[in-house]
């Protein structure tokens, strides 16, 4: 008897509370916008907290029974908010639950090395350039920025943008690629390292399994990479063709001078790239050169490389 009551009280409260919610609107002092920051990881309670203070909602626990009540508990999402002082309860709890804010949207595309994000970041104004490049740099972040679509709140530092975009990455780094590892008998670093030059040479997504292939071939056989992209990386510059006097730039990156891996990735490769060399496919090439389509000659002989060189400057030429 005395839980039935309870169910019955409990119900009424629910209902008396949906009313405010969905009916009655705020009555403020003033009509007016408040701008709110919701931490990540902040509990209902904590949330809660943060309305009340600012006079957003005049309740706590009637905010926190509807979320329950709605089974919203979990579904709240971080971000900086801009609330009408007139709102209802339902309108704010809504707009938190769908990520309603003022995130802004930025793309980081596969193959950005740490300078060019953080351009991307400077013009966003969510970032000093220098000072990102600066934090990234000392942290060895170059290869471990995963490349993704990130809604980031203007108010960032460097180091908070930097721990998101590195927690996506462990995100994609999952057990099952620890265990590849083994099998391959390769280590992270070397696997993102070349992931990283993979994705600066490959276009199209099926060429770059064996791309990876070609590379570790040549590295198995003591050949040096022989990557364009790792000169230009080691140069700090963007150009379509490499002269031969660019080939002899002095660096540890330079894979024309320098047989093995360079010290460490020269962009930051996404899944596709560091998925194609976990998973190479297998081949007998050692060459490669472009057709200017987006897509490559493939050989396993110098002279038949030659060749395709030959034809690939025709085809530029037409």
């Amino acid at each position: 008897m005395a839980k039935g009551r309870k169910i019955i009280i409990l119900t009424v409260v629910v209902i008396i509370a949906m009313i405010v919610a969905f009916i009655i609107p705020y009555v403020a002092k003033e009509n007016r916008t408040v701008e709110l920051l919701i931490p990540k990881g902040a509990s209902p309670h904590k949330i809660a907290k943060i309305l009340k203070d600012s006079d957003v909602i005049t309740s706590q626990e009637i905010f926190l029974l509807l979320i329950k009540f709605y089974g919203y508990s979990t579904k709240l999402q971080a971000g900086l908010y801009d609330f009408n002082t007139k709102d209802s309860l339902n309108t704010i709890i809504n707009k938190i639950k769908n990520g309603e804010s003022k995130n802004i949207k930025v793309t980081i595309p596969e193959g950005f090395n740490i300078k060019q994000i953080a351009r991307v970041l400077s013009e966003y104004n969510i970032c000093n350039e220098q000072k990102f490049i600066s934090l990234a740099k000392e942290q060895s972040m170059e290869g471990y920025l995963f490349p993704n679509t990130y809604f980031l709140l203007p108010q960032m530092s460097e180091q908070e943008v930097i721990n998101v975009m590195s927690d996506e990455f462990n995100k994609f780094w999952t057990k099952e690629k620890e265990e590849r590892l083994k099998q391959i008998n390769k280590s992270k670093k070397d696997i993102i390292i070349l992931a990283s030059i993979v994705e600066k040479e490959a276009i199209a997504d099926t060429e770059r399994p064996i791309i990876a292939g070609v590379f570790l071939n040549r590295l198995a056989k003591g050949m040096r990479l022989e990557s364009c992209s790792t000169v230009l990386y080691a140069m700090g510059i963007n150009k379509e063709r490499l002269s031969f006097e660019d080939l002899k730039f002095e660096s540890p990156y330079n894979t024309y001078k320098y047989k093995g891996l360079p010290p460490g990735p020269i962009c930051n490769p996404g899944a596709k790239a560091i998925d194609a060399v976990l998973y190479p496919q297998a081949t007998d090439s050692l060459y490669f050169v472009s057709k200017g389509n987006g897509t490559h000659y493939f050989s396993s002989t110098f002279e038949q490389h030659v060749k395709n060189k030959i034809v690939s400057k025709k085809r530029k030429n037409v």
